[in-house]
């Protein structure tokens, strides 16, 4: 895993331009020892690399299906529970661990903090609402919107655009609010270290954000071109080929965040899905790496996992389950954590067949170079 940003010295300060509603045209990520003037995308080096065209997804067979990319997927950083603000204003940073591809990491994550008209200011943690925003962005970049700008991923939009696009999967929210959750991306700060506290990236959900006009932030959002430089994580994932096609119309469609989360993963990781190789997973191991709130009882946790799964059976990802608990053996009602043994859909072993042949064709590609 190459280092981005390694060096503590690089912590992303975000310089901000006041506007009559308290928001920002553009907020960019710039290294504390520089002050740079804020730029709108004209003012950007755009280019479409090999690799972004390869992450495209632009076949009439593929209009359901999106990418995730290795590593910055698999990072808990939303949070899922009920927001508890110290003097109704501040927020402490998150500290959790994760695994990807067997290597342990730990991320911080500093919340953003959203001042309104008036003035008054709030912390917030990104959560399903930006999780959503997120993935419909990178929906997008699927789609042909994508470009790199000044060697970084990003896409271009309207809000009026990806307000209807949340609105086609199900999530329904105001422009306002869309504003809002793309300012905490901007805004909400990343720390990922590995086990050896080798620092990997320190960065924010969205390296930079940018809207063209002041104005743009008070108006309708239909025309309005907005743009966003994903995080850098996301951009070495696409230049490294370390992507792959997941179903993003049933993702989306979810109510359950453990089953969008579970989903996720299985189309990344589970590249052999057949009935005669099935997928575990162990109840900690879900709780850990999806940012869960551990419960006092851990038999609650397994109850919202189960949900999670029946939910998945009537998308038709998983065929069905069963559940290899293990108990405490001094309190035999006390449950200490529980194996997962998931037997794929038909539906969902196609899928990751043709995820397999897409990524045989970019490989392919990249030796073809």
């Amino acid at each position: 895993m190459r280092k981005v940003n390694a060096n503590p010295i690089l912590n992303m300060a975000r310089k901000k331009k006041k506007t009559e509603n308290g928001f920002s045209d553009e907020i960019e990520n710039q290294p504390q020892a520089k002050i740079a003037t804020l730029k709108k995308i004209d003012e950007y080096e755009q280019s479409k690399p090999v690799q972004l065209n390869l992450f495209e997804l632009l076949l009439p067979e593929e209009k359901n299906f999106s990418n995730t990319v290795e590593l910055y997927d698999f990072i808990p950083k939303y949070f899922w529970g009920k927001v508890i603000r110290i003097e109704g204003e501040f927020l402490r940073a998150l500290s959790r661990e994760f695994e990807c591809r067997g290597k342990r990491y730990k991320v911080k994550i500093d919340p953003a903090k959203l001042t309104d008209g008036e003035g008054n200011s709030l912390d917030y943690y990104p959560s399903k609402r930006e999780e959503l925003v997120e993935d419909a962005l990178r929906k997008f970049a699927c789609e042909g919107q994508g470009l790199f700008l000044d060697d970084a991923a990003g896409v271009t939009f309207t809000l009026y655009q990806l307000q209807k696009e949340l609105q086609e999967s199900g999530h329904t929210y105001s422009k306002d609010q869309i504003k809002d959750a793309l300012m905490v991306c901007a805004k909400t700060n990343i720390t990922v270290t590995s086990d050896n506290e080798d620092t990997i990236l320190i960065s924010s959900l969205f390296e930079t954000l940018g809207l063209q006009t002041r104005e743009d932030w008070e108006g309708t959002g239909e025309k309005t071109r907005a743009f966003v430089r994903f995080n850098p994580l996301v951009t070495q994932g696409i230049k490294s080929r370390q992507f792959r096609q997941f179903n993003y119309k049933k993702s989306m469609s979810y109510k359950s965040v453990i089953a969008r989360q579970l989903h996720k993963r299985m189309a990344h990781n589970y590249t052999q899905a057949s009935f005669s190789n099935l997928y575990s997973i162990s109840l900690s191991t879900i709780i850990r790496d999806f940012g869960l709130t551990k419960y006092g009882k851990l038999t609650q946790n397994l109850r919202d996992c189960l949900l999670a799964l029946d939910e998945m059976k009537q998308k038709r990802v998983i065929l069905g389950y069963k559940v290899e608990k293990t108990i405490d053996a001094n309190r035999k009602n006390k449950l200490l954590d529980a194996k997962i043994i998931i037997t794929p859909d038909p539906n969902f072993a196609d899928e990751v067949v043709k995820a397999n042949l897409k990524q045989k064709q970019i490989h392919e590609s990249e030796e073809s170079e």
